[in-house]
């Protein structure tokens, strides 16, 4: 049986081609925990340090960071959990917070990267997910910030982690610079998002170019 080499060369580049576009509609991989120093079952320590809004008449104001670095690949955010204390009676602290991806400057807070906003309204100890739509990419080997940042009438804390977890933290109240912290023990934390996957290779390109310009030539000297 006669082999059209033709025919084969032609196949040959719609399946490298086919996985060309794969390559390039699935830029981002498989679900994955970035970083977390939550205990089992997603437990974390009861104790904390505050959190409150500029309406809350005690301090008022005052913020927390802890930092995270992402692992050898790049990575897209979908989602940061923290624990969180939220205070009860009698001066219920429920109300809005903002969770904000910041770069590191220096070893504190630098360049806000990503605004993340919710509203609490139980009390108590939670452990809370905000959600992000995958867009923004964390460098390899690179550290940043998660900064937990008080609004309104909101009064809690943002809760240790229970695993031994030690690292940069910071407070601030503001206006005042941030205060940071070396060596801390550091927020309880849960980093989620989805491993970058590489671009299709110009090798690759290449290579579909030199079958498909192979077999033109072919067919037209037969």
């Amino acid at each position: 049986m006669r082999i059209d080499r033709t025919l084969l060369n032609l196949r040959l580049a719609m399946a490298l081609g086919v996985a060309l576009a794969a390559g390039v509609a699935c830029g981002r991989g498989e679900a994955a925990v970035i970083f977390s120093n939550l205990g089992p079952g997603d437990s974390f320590s009861s104790t904390g340090r505050i959190v409150q809004g500029p309406d809350v008449g005690a301090i008022g104001d005052v913020n927390q960071g802890s930092t995270f670095t992402v692992g050898p690949a790049d990575a897209f955010l979908t989602s940061l959990s923290l624990g969180i204390g939220v205070n009860g009676s009698p001066n219920t602290g429920t109300g809005p917070i903002d969770v904000l991806i910041a770069a590191d400057a220096g070893g504190s807070p630098g360049a806000v990267l990503r605004t993340l906003s919710t509203n609490l309204g139980a009390t108590g100890d939670q452990l809370v997910t905000l959600p992000d739509d995958g867009s923004l990419e964390l460098s390899a080997n690179t550290t940043y910030w998660v900064l937990m940042d008080g609004e309104g009438g909101f009064d809690g804390a943002w809760r240790f982690n229970d695993t031994g977890d030690v690292g940069l933290t910071a407070g601030q109240s503001e206006p005042n610079p941030w205060n940071p912290r070396i060596d801390d023990e550091r927020y309880a934390l849960r980093v989620e998002g989805r491993f970058a996957v590489p671009e299709p290779t110009t090798g690759l390109l290449v290579l579909i170019g030199v079958i498909v310009g192979g077999a033109s030539r072919h067919r037209r000297v037969r």
